[in-house]
């Protein structure tokens, strides 16, 4: 528009309605077309900003959500660079560590005379496997391993020859100085250092709960009694072709592991060698009925009510029915029984006898006090809970009275055992050293007096007279139960164990042998039962660590010493034990 034809506006009019009029529009025809035109720019902004923000929404999804590789890279680059605790026994060697490796790669595809190079590597590194690198340098690609584990004087040479195409790395692994041994207690971790299974996963754990780890983590383990319990509970698995066995050390007065040992084993410097099923731990996720063992709990539980009188007789010479269950002796005394005769000659009747006596609600809270109802508190992850009847009936009652129908783990199993022969005190299991310990009373010190002597009496003149060791005198209790199957139970399947203690006089150790289907021989005149196998077993244990342990020989009377320069008398077949 031109300055010569711009009209003319009035004074207090509006160049809206002069210009609407030159175009042709009503005054209120362009007010309307002004507020359509700012919808549509508001329409246009707020488009702009949902398309804006969905953007950055889709994004922050994709980054917080969906690409979690990133995150875990960098969580793996972050364990390579720190350092995971050294683990070590209590008295100081180490168990589980770190090392750095050297690692020789190449990039074969500027290599031309890959076995001329082999040749040269192998002049410097004896352990090159020289045919199978002169085939990778042979290739194209761009990256091949040759070997691993180089010594700071092999990378050196490597290093000599001035080759750009070979590749020296370093890499941070988990090392186990003692493999198999304690597999099961100190587990393993992986490639990447994130700890995967025993107290390695303990201490990740411990990390995500902000808890202070220090770069040295002590155990309550000794490797040496960890080594001797191996070797004896190995050699008896060969010796009565069981299919698994397991035992405990423990120190009765504070909960400590000394040992646990679980059969068959894995070496933890290579976990998948031989597959998953050796990771098992048979002493914290294996659930058993351990069988007569129990007894010694019932009898606790009997004497420390009140409700038994501690030389009542109970008569077992006929069969206990309830309802339509009988329950026998197989090798019954066919008489009336104490206390400490129900437990040294081992009677089903005379057990099931002690447990009704007790209401059914005071037993099971007696069951319950012992920790058999819940899994125990421990550092190793991999724990059970026990199985427990669902119901709660005399025949229940009963027969859990002498380990059967109840099934709980030979930790368990342990623990209470120490409780009942330390002075009534239950302590939680440490696989750390106890400072302070804190326990829980569950019998009185005079029923735990009462079993230290019914216990004594089983291993000098009872059904577990092979677990005993001249000038370590053993207390114990055998168990042999067979294995639950679908409608029953396998009778030519067994569990056997033996529960003890050592010294007998003044009981610091508590323990526990298990053999799983465990054969009979000719030595053990056809039978298979825990007095046979278990209890000579834990008999060569105590022999084995008591000197390792400190603990100094005693002897009753000077003549006990003069016996053992004389011949042993043979076991007869009557001793076959339960």
């Amino acid at each position: 528009m031109s300055r010569g034809k711009l009209p003319l506006v009035p004074v207090g009019h509006d160049w809206a309605m002069v210009l609407g009029g030159r175009l042709g529009r009503r005054a209120g025809d362009l007010a309307q077309h002004a507020v359509e035109t700012t919808r549509s720019r508001l329409r246009l902004a707020l488009i702009c900003f949902f398309i804006v923000f969905s953007v950055l929404g889709g994004r922050l999804v994709q980054l917080t959500v969906l690409d979690v590789a990133p995150t875990q890279r960098a969580n793996a680059a972050h364990k390579q660079n720190t350092a995971r605790p050294t683990i070590i026994d209590r008295n100081n060697v180490v168990l589980a560590t770190q090392i750095t490796t050297v690692t020789l790669g190449a990039d074969a595809a500027k290599i031309d005379n890959g076995s001329a190079i082999a040749a040269q590597l192998k002049a410097v590194l004896p352990r090159l496997n020289a045919p199978r690198a002169a085939r990778l340098l042979a290739g194209k690609a761009r990256y091949v391993t040759l070997m691993s584990g180089l010594t700071p004087a092999q990378k050196q040479d490597v290093l000599a020859f001035g080759n750009p195409a070979l590749k020296l790395s370093q890499a941070t692994s988990r090392v186990y100085p003692a493999g198999e041994v304690t597999a099961h207690t100190v587990g393993f971790a992986s490639s990447d250092l994130r700890g995967l299974s025993g107290l390695e996963l303990y201490l990740d754990h411990l990390e995500e709960e902000a808890e202070s780890v220090a770069a040295t983590f002590k155990t309550s383990l000794d490797i040496r009694v960890q080594h001797a319990v191996r070797d004896v509970l190995r050699d008896s698995m060969a010796q009565f072709s069981a299919q698994a066995g397991g035992a405990l050390i423990v120190d009765a007065h504070n909960g400590e592991i000394l040992s646990l040992v679980s059969l068959p084993d894995f070496d933890a410097n290579a976990p998948m060698r031989n597959g998953q099923d050796a990771h098992f731990n048979r002493m914290t996720l294996g659930v058993y009925e351990l069988g007569s063992i129990f007894k010694i709990f019932t009898a606790a539980m009997a004497l420390d009510s009140g409700m038994v009188a501690p030389h009542e007789t109970f008569d077992t010479a006929e069969p206990l029915e309830i309802g339509r269950y009988k329950i026998d002796d197989p090798h019954g005394e066919a008489r009336p029984l104490s206390i400490e005769e129900i437990i040294v000659h081992s009677s089903n009747i005379g057990s099931a006898k002690l447990a009704l006596r007790v209401p059914e609600d005071v037993h099971y809270d007696f069951l319950q006090r012992l920790g058999f109802t819940d899994s125990l508190e421990m550092e190793l992850p991999e724990r059970t809970a026990p199985l427990t009847p669902t119901r709660w009936t005399d025949i229940e009652r009963a027969t859990s009275s002498y380990g059967h129908g109840i099934s709980v783990t030979p930790l368990h199993a342990v623990m209470a055992g120490a409780a009942m022969i330390n002075g009534g005190i239950l302590y939680q299991p440490s696989l750390r050293k106890v400072g302070l310990p804190v326990g829980e009373r569950v019998i009185s010190a005079k029923t735990s007096a009462d079993l230290r002597a019914m216990m004594r009496a089983v291993v000098a003149s009872g059904t577990g007279r092979q677990a005993d060791v001249p000038g370590y005198q053993v207390l114990g209790k055998t168990g042999s139960a067979e294995k639950p199957q679908a409608g029953g139970y396998n009778t030519d399947a067994l569990v056997t164990s033996f529960l003890g203690a050592f010294p007998a006089h003044a009981p610091r150790y508590a323990m526990l042998v298990m053999l799983d289907e465990p054969q009979a021989t000719p030595d053990t005149y056809g039978y298979n039962l825990a007095g046979w196998n278990a209890a000579p077993a834990a008999a060569e244990i105590v022999r084995r660590i008591a000197p390792l342990l400190g603990v100094l020989p005693y002897f009753e009377n000077p003549d006990e010493q003069a016996a053992l320069a004389l011949p042993q008398p043979t076991l007869e077949v009557a001793d076959a034990s339960r």
